[in-house]
Order: structure tokens, then C-alpha cells, then sequence
């Protein structure tokens, strides 16, 4: 179990992630939002007395900052939340500065996230994310062993920073049950939940989208809502970002047809996100959810349907 301050190196230099614990932690931790996901001012940023008020009433806030000069590269926010009588984390952010990204800070902060939820006596963190976006599908399904059980359309409006602004925010909620077996033999021994293409091809599962390429842009070509098995497939594209800057009605399209097949398959039918799986075929990346038509209870057990 990862404990505090802990020291890691990133990119050369030194980062100490651990609790803010003065009036300048804090209001790092509000400016370096503003880095992290572009926002145009302080406006979409959360306060520094909002991240004072989540740490001292039962939240976790954490940052990573340079052991140099104390200045922030990373944060996580999070407080708590109530839903039938059961209490739970809900973490609004976690990021980290762009020149620091994929480098294992992200993960090193949420490794701390859920130590210090589980000494606080949680056994769920939830957060959303959006499931168009491949390299978070990945460390939220594959590293840190969520589970998906529900879809949010434009969950949250219009969105005025750089990576959401001009797009539905559409949003699956992730699961992290921080205590149970599935996310401990993730976490702490290294599983994966991926699955290699041949077993997974032997699952016989429905594939539910529908992909053809122009080069190396993926164009969905249609989309199947059915339930005659128990493993569904949902292809979406390895990175969205030059669909983004330079096709932004063909993002719109995946969009829709993502929304109808998570709205049926998780929100109608009650599958579960089980796995992602990054697919490198002639020179393109495909992303590959997978869904499993089983209880939660199960799931967390650990099993595998591909095992």
C-alpha cells in the first residue's frame, strides 16, 4: 500500500505527492487546473476554499508538486457523496500538467487516492469520464480496475475548457470498489484487465459497432443493438484528438452511435464494463470495450470471463 509524502521522479526532476497543508498548497492546487485542462480563467476552476472545505469534511485532496519550489503539477479532488443510504468518494478531478502526462504521476496519485480513502473507511470511489476518450478508458478499466454500469448523456452542459468545449459531455461513471478483490489484484499485483484478441475471438461476442477506414480515420459505419450474448464488443476510435481538431462532425457521429449502444446495453440491459483493450493493426489504434452480462457481486470477485 502506497504511503505519504511519496517521492517519485518525473521527467529529471523531484515530485512529492502528498495532502496540501497550507493556504499556498491550496491555492496551487486551483491554479495548476488551469494548466491541466486549458481552461480559459478561473471561472470553470474549482476555489481553493472549495478544496479546503472537501479536505477537512471527509474528502481527499491531494497534489504533486515539485520538491523544488512547491508548485503544483497535479492534484486530486474529491468529497464525499450519498446514494441509498451508502456513502461513498466521488473524485471531481484528477490531473496532471501536460509535460508530466503518461508518465505515471496519474496513476501514483490515485494509488494514494485510494489508500487514504480506505484508512477513511470507503470501500467505493466514483468519477466520471468520457468514454470516447481512449488513453482514459484504458487507465480507468485496464490499471486501476473499474467497473461501468451507467451512461450520462451531456452530463454535464457545455463545457468552456479546451479538451470538452463545443461537445456533448456525455459520461459513463466509474466504479472503483477500492477494497475488493478484483481492484486489489489490479492495483497492488499487477493484473490487467485486458484480454488478448484470439481469447476474446473465442468468446464469440456481438460486436456492436460497425468501423470502416479511410486511411486512418475510423468512420462508424452503423451500430447493433441486441442481446444475444452475454460478451458485447464496442470499438471506438485509438484517439480522438484529430477527429476532434479536424473532423469534428464525424466525432459528433461516434457520439450518437455511442450514446444509443451504452444508453441500451448498460443503462437498458444492465451489462457491465469489464475490460479495454488497445488494438495496434496496420499502423492504426482501435480501442475495444468489453461488457459482460453479470452481476456486479461476480465481477468483483475477480473472475475473468477471458481466463
Amino acid at each position: 500500500m502506497l504511503s505519504l509524502p511519496y517521492r517519485v521522479v518525473v521527467g529529471g526532476e523531484s515530485i512529492v505527492v502528498r495532502e496540501p497543508s497550507s493556504p499556498r498548497d491550496y491555492r496551487e492546487l486551483m491554479d495548476v487546473q488551469i494548466r491541466i485542462w486549458g481552461m480559459p480563467d478561473y471561472s470553470e476552476a474549482v476555489t481553493y476554499h472549495a478544496l479546503i472545505a472537501a479536505h477537512r469534511n471527509g474528502g481527499v485532496v491531494l497534489g504533486a508538486f515539485r520538491e523544488s519550489n512547491a508548485a503544483a503539477v497535479g492534484l486530486v479532488y474529491s468529497f464525499p457523496g450519498y446514494e441509498r443510504g451508502s456513502i461513498y468518494l466521488y473524485s471531481h478531478l484528477t490531473g496532471v500538467v501536460p509535460e508530466h502526462r503518461y508518465r505515471g504521476l496519474g496513476y501514483v496519485l490515485k494509488r494514494a487516492q485510494r489508500a487514504l480513502a480506505l484508512e477513511k473507511g470507503y470501500s467505493l470511489v466514483k468519477w466520471t469520464f468520457d468514454p470516447l476518450r481512449s488513453s482514459n478508458a484504458y487507465f480507468n478499466l485496464a490499471k486501476l480496475g473499474v467497473v461501468v454500469r451507467k451512461f450520462y448523456p451531456d452530463y454535464y452542459g457545455e463545457l468552456a475548457d479546451e479538451i470538452n468545449r463545443g461537445m456533448p459531455t456525455d459520461r459513463v461513471i466509474a466504479e472503483w470498489w477500492i477494497d475488493s478483490p478484483r481492484v486489489s489484484g489490479i492495483v497492488e499485483k499487477g493484473a490487467r484487465a485486458t484480454v488478448d484478441p484470439e481469447k476474446l475471438a473465442e468468446l464469440n461476442p456481438l460486436n456492436a459497432v460497425s468501423v470502416r477506414y479511410d486511411g486512418q480515420l475510423p468512420i462508424i459505419t452503423g451500430y447493433r443493438l441486441e442481446h444475444s450474448s452475454e460478451v458485447v464488443v464496442v470499438e471506438i476510435p485509438g484517439d480522438i484528438e484529430p477527429i476532434r481538431r479536424n473532423k469534428p462532425e464525424l466525432l459528433l457521429e461516434w457520439r450518437k452511435a455511442l450514446r444509443a449502444i451504452f444508453e441500451y446495453y448498460l443503462n437498458k440491459l444492465g451489462y457491465v464494463v469489464v475490460g479495454y483493450t488497445i488494438l495496434h493493426e496496420e499502423g492504426r489504434k482501435r480501442g475495444l470495450y468489453v461488457l459482460w452480462k453479470r452481476s456486479l457481486e461476480e465481477v468483483l470477485e475477480g473472475n475473468y470471463l477471458w481466463k
